[in-house]
């Protein structure tokens, strides 16, 4: 790939490879274990908002001044949850309303 020794002594100070072999490397993302830990508990503090409403839908607003605060923030998570379309988003007139998809 073109990468001297200087440049793979740098990655590995900086994390991004680890040693596998003589000459060959494994590709390491840090902190990518606490970034999964904080996604997956934000994802169950908001599914577990919405089943806990009435009828399984809370508006987006409404979600927003509840407890349940992800570390990531709601925003982020809240759109991980739609695009993993374990959420779906209605509009209304009143804003729009998050509701649990169909399994």
């Amino acid at each position: 790939m073109g990468l001297k020794d200087c440049d793979v002594t740098q990655l590995v100070a900086a994390g991004v490879l680890t040693v596998r072999d003589a000459g060959s490397w494994w590709l390491a993302l840090p902190g990518a274990g606490r970034f999964i830990r904080a996604l997956l508990h934000g994802r169950k503090q908001l599914l577990a908002a919405v089943r806990r409403s009435r009828h399984r839908e809370v508006l987006q607003a409404e979600l927003g001044q509840r407890r349940a605060r992800p570390s990531l923030g709601l925003r982020y998570v809240l759109l991980d949850l739609l695009g993993a379309e374990l959420l779906r988003s209605v509009p209304t007139t009143s804003g729009p309303l998050l509701r649990l998809a169909e399994t």
